[in-house]
């Protein structure tokens, strides 16, 4: 029994581990702290299997309507995304500001995830009311990452009708 308790803790202690690297200037929905911008498990070149972190700070656009779908494109020459189920999916909206998330929802609320090579869409059904203001995050665990580092553009959509453009960081694996 001790073993499988040291074994659990490991587990979350390296998961946490790969959870406190940085990419991006800003942080972003990491079990607790929700922020607008992309932050990833590992920001290493050629990293598989990589989950990101984006964060979609609603505006007048899409205030007003229930929340519906959250997606994002990543420049198809460069990242790889694959399919990944209800179930992998995290999702949480910061409502007040403090960066936590006052909303949360799961598999349950996940009508599709649907994918191509470059991108991945979330449509949802959560009878949520989105506030201009609101920070909804997504937590997508299946982006495979180039093997050039740089500053690369995604493309944020918020309910197919807002959309912005926020920066991931893939930083040389060697250093």
């Amino acid at each position: 029994m001790n073993r499988t308790l040291i074994a659990i803790v490991t587990v979350a202690l390296v998961a946490l581990a790969g959870c406190a690297a940085q990419s991006g200037t800003e942080r972003t929905g990491t079990n607790g702290s929700v922020e607008t911008g992309i932050r990833t498990t590992d920001n290493a070149t050629g990293a598989t299997n990589v989950t990101h972190w984006i964060g979609a700070e609603v505006d007048n656009a899409t205030g007003g309507e229930e929340l519906s779908a959250i997606g994002a494109a990543y420049p198809g020459e460069h990242f790889a995304v694959a399919g990944a189920e209800p179930e992998e999916i995290r999702l949480g909206v910061d409502t007040n500001g403090d960066g936590e998330p006052d909303r949360t929802f799961n598999e349950s609320h996940v009508s599709a995830v649907n994918n191509t090579e470059s991108s991945f869409d979330v449509t949802l059904d959560t009878d949520y009311t989105l506030q201009s203001g609101d920070v909804v995050t997504v937590a997508y665990p299946a982006v495979d990452h180039p093997d050039e580092a740089g500053e690369y553009t995604v493309a944020v959509r918020l309910n197919d009708r807002q959309t912005s453009n926020q920066t991931v960081v893939v930083a040389d694996d060697s250093e």
